[in-house]
């Protein structure tokens, strides 16, 4: 039997809970954060928000991606490479080594320079492709630490990616706002909790991206109303759609009437109020 796998993207308003972005994908995370993040910005129709995010996420073509959007980022970073007693010791890992923009240098925590010829060079792998500039110094040959840093012979060298300003900036918010990031789960992780444990729903009944796609739409649609309710209560949400004015250049015709629709709505909502 073979299984196949889908991976849902949602984005969840901060006031109200409610989904405001969705879709599906076969990938993971890593490589999904703009597209989520600016169909959110283009559904709300907002200049720019503060989107918190987890660090499976954390990429740093994804992260510049929204930061050309106007979308500011806070996902967590995550945690730093192993000590290892033949190469790089904790003292001495990338984040102790400090960048200096206007010079384009960086400094080691002995006090050396590392400067760079550059040039840019490309990096591909299955993952994820970028380019990236080289940086070193000839004073590690005589570094009485070298051993502590890098097992390489000609000594340390550094590589910054094209990303590396939008990801610093994304992890200096990350550590200035840890009790604005740990809202992310208060928010966020709540709907998939109703969703598979109230809802059931912790499986697909149609294969196939597309139909997949549009079974977690309706899903998602389903909880954004039982939270509507339990927001505004059924009478008020009714006479919201009633006056609603859909942005389509295609109205959908409804077959039913409104009586019709109000009085199953009623019976299907008050039957289902506490669930969200």
């Amino acid at each position: 039997m073979v299984e196949i796998s889908f991976n849902i993207q949602a984005a969840v308003d901060a006031k109200h809970n409610l989904v405001v972005a969705t879709y599906t994908i076969n990938g993971n995370d890593r490589s999904a954060l703009s597209a989520i993040a600016i169909e959110t910005k283009e559904n709300l129709g907002i200049d720019t928000y503060t989107a918190l995010v987890d660090k499976g996420y954390h990429n740093g073509r994804e992260t510049e991606a929204c930061k050309q959007a106007k979308i500011t980022t806070i996902v967590a970073q995550p945690e730093q490479g192993k000590s290892n007693e033949n190469g790089t010791t904790t003292d001495y890992l990338v984040a102790q080594f400090k960048y200096d923009k206007t010079t384009d240098t960086y400094t080691c925590p002995q006090g050396e320079t590392l400067k760079t010829t550059g040039r840019w060079h490309k990096k591909t792998s299955l993952k994820d492709s970028y380019e990236f500039k080289k940086y070193r110094t000839p004073k590690c040959k005589e570094c009485p630490v070298k051993h502590l840093c890098t097992s390489r012979a000609a000594g340390r060298e550094i590589d910054r990616s094209q990303y590396a300003d939008a990801v610093e900036e994304n992890n200096k918010r990350y550590h200035e706002n840890p009790q604005l990031y740990r809202k992310r789960q208060e928010i966020n992780e709540h709907i998939f909790g109703t969703i598979k444990r109230q809802c059931g729903y912790n499986h697909t009944n149609l294969t196939g991206l597309e139909k997949v796609n549009g079974e977690h739409s309706l899903i998602m649609l389903v909880y954004n109303i039982k939270r509507s309710i339990n927001i505004l209560g059924v009478p008020e949400l009714i006479a919201k759609l009633k006056k609603w004015n859909p942005p389509y250049k295609v109205k959908v015709l409804f077959l039913l009437k409104m009586e019709h629709l109000k009085l199953n709505l009623e019976h299907y909502f008050y039957q289902t109020k506490f669930v969200a």
